[in-house]
């Protein structure tokens, strides 16, 4: 309920509007009951037929008032529609961009982008809220307070409908947004297992039969199921509780009028006009109920969209060196570095002290479980969890604004797919300061000219995301060119194009490796060729930075009993 608050606060204005019109709506509305009131005060008194007229043309009058107004309510809810889906679409972006580092190894973030299909429920729920709704609520207030002056009895009738109707929400309330939420769940797990067997789909074909698939699909769909039954059974309990209500009220409500008449309490308009009233709340309620699923769709969605829209952000920070020059590179040092993961006894690293000074070139070489990747990535800001100092010229990683450190910082992850968009996109990012230059200079430098001049439209060929028909030799090398473009002053680089041949490779590392290249470079490799190339060669083992290897080991082949 808190999130649907904030909701109508963000677009209070036009919902101030929308209130306006349903309140003029309202008001107008009664001219119907109070019309054919005074119509058969006029038909039994024996009246001209002008007066009779005149009436029946404010009556028609007033249906089409009501009608323009309802018009302009939904000009104004079609506007909230429009803002509700941009600002959702352009928080979920701005959330993934400044997402927490930690978070991107605890969350399934594309399954969790299936959320954004929410804010269609909730375009559709609280429009309905807002019109529907708030003229049911207008009605039943308005008409309470006419029969009122009809006489003292009907006050009674109204506060019996408010107490029945806040005592049904408040005992099935709790329980129908429970299983709203429940029904929800299972509807995408359901859809990213769906996802996770199209993803895995030549798995899945190879099998000799369907089992897992269908038994997980099964699972899935029969929990959505039973959620969706015991929410169906909330919904119908609230209907039955109003449909006895109703019944009763409306028995009551006619011996009460025709007891009142009979004692010429009322005269005979007041009666039909009441009776007319009386059936327009009861209705008004009726809607009210009827459609409390689209409430508890309005929350869940709330929920939901939530669930992405309050994941932690990276911490603005005001302190930041500057932009260092390209000439000097970036030095940068740890002390007792240390990062465990979450879940895992073991430490990923230990005290790892290690100094660079600006433009040198370090190659980090070591086993599997070394720590060397999660190093590169602790050094990148993407794990902040870890104890221990990490220092960029001379400020501590931790006050660094993540933006500006990004913007000084090339970094090369693998796996590295392209994103569905253009060559161009995948090496620009849309950044304006990436002229057509440095594009083409990137290219160059990872070998892919002769590969983009080779296809039909160019830099403007369009690639799909995990695209089968582009080898990963091409696709490394992409996101290697997305990475030097800028020519940042530190160059972070994980397992350094394992896909593509020795001898291609060895020739791009030359280039982004040679001593005239002013930025600092860091690269995970056990390559010979790559080390030889590098200024120094750091060994980890075990998350431990435990010596430099001296050009002798590499070069005389004993590397693979010392790693």
């Amino acid at each position: 309920m808190k999130r649907f608050l904030m909701l109508l606060a963000s677009e209070r204005k036009i919902i101030g509007y929308i209130y306006i019109y349903a309140l003029f709506s309202g008001l107008v509305s009664l001219s119907l009951p109070l019309g054919i009131q005074s119509l058969i005060g006029f038909v039994s008194g024996g009246q001209l037929v002008t007066s009779v007229s005149v009436l029946i043309f404010f009556i028609v009058l007033g249906v089409l008032v009501v009608g323009g107004l309802q018009v302009m309510q939904l000009s104004l809810v079609e506007t909230i529609q429009q803002r509700i889906f941009a600002t959702k679409a352009f928080q979920f972006v701005t959330k993934l961009t400044t997402l927490e580092g930690r978070q991107l190894a605890v969350q399934d973030l594309p399954e969790m982008m299936n959320r954004f299909f929410d804010v269609i429920s909730l375009q559709k729920g609280l429009a309905k809220m807002l019109t529907d709704f708030s003229a049911a609520a207008i009605q039943i207030v308005f008409g309470l307070v006419l029969l009122s002056f009809y006489h003292p009895y009907f006050i009674i009738f109204g506060l019996l409908l408010i107490a029945i109707l806040v005592l049904i929400l408040r005992v099935t309330g709790p329980k129908g947004m429970s299983t709203s939420l429940e029904e929800s769940k299972y509807k995408y797990k359901l859809v990213h297992w769906l996802e996770e067997v199209a993803r895995s789909i030549t798995v899945f074909k190879s099998a000799s039969h369907e089992k897992l698939s269908l038994q997980k699909t099964d699972k899935y769909t029969s929990g959505y199921l039973k959620a969706r039954e015991a929410h169906f059974k909330v919904l119908i309990a609230q209907y039955i509780g109003f449909v006895g209500f109703k019944t009763i009220i409306t028995a009551s409500l006619l011996l009460m009028g025709s007891l009142l008449l009979v004692n010429q309490e009322i005269n005979l308009g007041q009666f039909v006009a009441s009776e007319i009233i009386i059936i327009l709340i009861i209705n008004a309620v009726e809607k009210l109920l009827v459609k409390l699923d689209v409430v508890y769709d309005v929350l869940t969605s709330l929920e939901k969209l939530g669930a992405v829209t309050d994941l932690p952000s990276e911490e603005k920070k005001e302190l930041s060196t500057g932009n260092p020059t390209i000439q000097q590179g970036i030095s940068l040092q740890t002390k007792a570095l240390s990062y465990q993961y979450a879940g895992l006894k073991r430490t990923a690293l230990q005290e790892v002290e290690l100094t660079v000074a600006p433009g040198e070139k370090v190659c980090l070489a070591g086993g599997e479980q070394a720590g060397r990747s999660t190093l590169l990535q602790v050094l990148a800001g993407i794990l902040p969890a870890y104890e221990g100092v990490v220092v960029y010229n001379g400020l501590s990683l931790r006050e660094y604004d993540p933006e500006v450190l990004h913007g000084q910082m090339g970094l090369f992850l693998l796996p590295a797919p392209p994103f569905a968009g253009s060559i161009l996109e995948n090496i620009t990012l849309g950044q304006p300061e990436v002229t057509l230059e440095k594009v083409l200079w990137a290219l160059e430098c990872v070998e892919l000219s002769d590969f983009v001049q080779g296809l039909p439209d160019g830099l403007q060929t369009m690639v799909r995301s995990h695209a089968p028909d582009i080898p990963e030799s091409i696709t490394q090398r992409l996101a290697l060119a997305r990475s030097i473009v800028r020519r940042p002053n530190l160059l972070l680089l994980d397992h350094f194009l394992p896909d593509v041949s020795q001898r291609q490779r060895q020739r791009i590392a030359q280039r982004l490796l040679a001593a005239s290249m002013p930025w600092t470079v860091v690269v995970i490799s056990n390559d010979p060729a790559i080390m030889q190339q590098c200024s120094r060669v750091v060994l980890l083992q075990h998350g431990r930075l435990t010596r430099d290897l001296t050009k002798e080991e590499i070069s005389n082949g004993q590397l693979e009993n010392i790693l």
